[in-house]
């Protein structure tokens, strides 16, 4: 643990990583060691993956896959997220104030993919997973004829960069 203490009195930065797991271990030997703009910087670390954790910003679709008619593809989500990963959608979007499937001006509950676009089930979702997209959810039912399955995707925003915190420790000259 040590040498992050020694890289922060060195730096005035926590250097370390989202991903670090030994905030408690480290967290102590800075209290015991006394260093008070150590501790505010790593109480600020573990509230930033706190809240991250809770709230990261994101954007999500649902991809519904009926087997009716072939495969039925219909998908759920904001407007302008759908034709940006689906652009050759065209103008469909934009003439479609009337459609079925047009609920509000921003969101569309089942628009109906295929009818559109010449994609199966399996390359949709590939073109989601290249666009940054993961499966977070995914359930299917139904009988005989109504059998579907749905897959809830999303991606993380990317949040806009902060200045890095930094904290000066005064030192005192060395007699």
């Amino acid at each position: 643990m040590f040498r992050y203490i020694l890289n922060f009195l060195r730096t005035s930065k926590l250097l370390i990583s989202d991903d670090f797991k030994d905030y408690t271990l480290l967290y102590e030997e800075a209290k015991y060691f006394q260093l008070q703009p150590m501790l505010l910087e790593l109480e600020r670390w573990k509230q930033d993956r706190e809240a991250g954790r809770f709230s990261r910003p994101c954007e999500c679709l649902v991809v519904r896959v009926a087997p009716d008619l072939g495969e039925r593809i219909t998908l759920s989500g904001e407007k302008s997220l759908i034709e940006e990963v689906f652009p050759e959608i065209g103008d469909v979007m934009c003439n479609s104030v009337n459609a079925g499937w047009n609920h509000d001006s921003t969101h569309v509950i089942r628009f109906p993919l295929n009818g559109y676009c010449h994609l199966n089930s399996v390359q949709v979702l590939e073109r989601l997973q290249q666009r940054g997209f993961e499966i977070v959810g995914s359930c299917g039912g139904g009988v005989d004829s109504s059998q579907f399955s749905e897959y809830v995707l999303r991606r993380e925003l990317k949040r806009t960069s902060r200045a890095p915190s930094v904290i000066r420790i005064k030192q005192e000259p060395l007699d």
